[in-house]
């Protein structure tokens, strides 16, 4: 199992929130880029990197994200607000090693599958709940889909993997929540990254043991809660 950072960029810095609120940032970092390098330092094999701005409609980070693909020398999965041909190949054509999907993803599988068709294994699909249902825009919109039955439907999709984000323990340092994960693990062959209320060695061995592709760590690697170079050295 693979142990990825999480750099969330919000008005041009790296962020953490609680729940994905704009409002809630726990943790600020003015240099996203000297962030990655570092994390890339202690011996990250790769890196999560997300515009929150874009996510939500508030503004773009895309700058940064491609000066962050300058420098590093991981691959970078990429996403928050990729909602078109143009920006995928954008991120795509800059460096980044899968564009992650979720908005027009979840509302139009057509297009995904398109999107898929130009770039096989180059695609991972954000699939955030709260509870059975999924949200959408930077969380801010709950829709109908239900998690496992979206999940299904897209089994024949040729993309790189899933993203699965538990929204309700997402930054809030109390663990995570194996059942969704369990359930979701059930019910696809897919590559599943894991991420939202990693906040223990023991979560994330919780999540190794569940045959999950990787953990993503946001804030408590940020708050000091998980050493990162402790998790790289014993997970992988």
């Amino acid at each position: 199992m693979m142990v990825i950072p999480a750099i969330d960029l919000m008005d041009g810095k790296c962020v953490q929130l609680v729940e994905g609120k704009p409002w809630s940032a726990k943790v600020t970092i003015e240099d996203p880029v000297g962030m990655a390098l570092r994390w890339v330092e202690q011996g990250a094999k790769r890196l999560h990197v997300i515009d929150l701005d874009a996510a939500l409609g508030s503004g773009s980070n895309e700058q940064i994200i491609k000066d962050i693909l300058a420098k590093v020398k991981v691959p970078v999965q990429v996403g928050g607000g990729i909602r078109d041909d143009a920006k995928a190949d954008r991120l795509l054509s800059a460096g980044a090693a899968q564009a992650i999907v979720g908005t027009r993803a979840i509302t139009d599988v057509d297009w995904l599958r398109s999107l898929v068709f130009t770039y096989p294994d180059r695609i991972i699909v954000a699939v955030d709940a709260r509870g059975s249902k999924i949200s959408v825009r930077g969380w801010t919109n709950d829709t109908s889909v239900n998690l496992i039955q979206y999940v299904k439907s897209i089994e024949d999709v040729k993309i790189f993997g899933l993203l699965y984000t538990n929204i309700s323990v997402e930054g809030k340092m109390r663990g995570i929540n194996m059942k969704p994960i369990e359930t979701l693990l059930g019910s696809t062959k897919k590559k599943v990254f894991v991420s939202g209320g990693v906040t223990t060695m023991d979560d994330i061995q919780k999540i190794s043991s569940s045959g999950a592709f990787a953990a993503i760590l946001g804030m408590a690697i940020y708050k000091g809660k998980i050493n990162l170079k402790e998790a790289l050295d014993r997970f992988g």
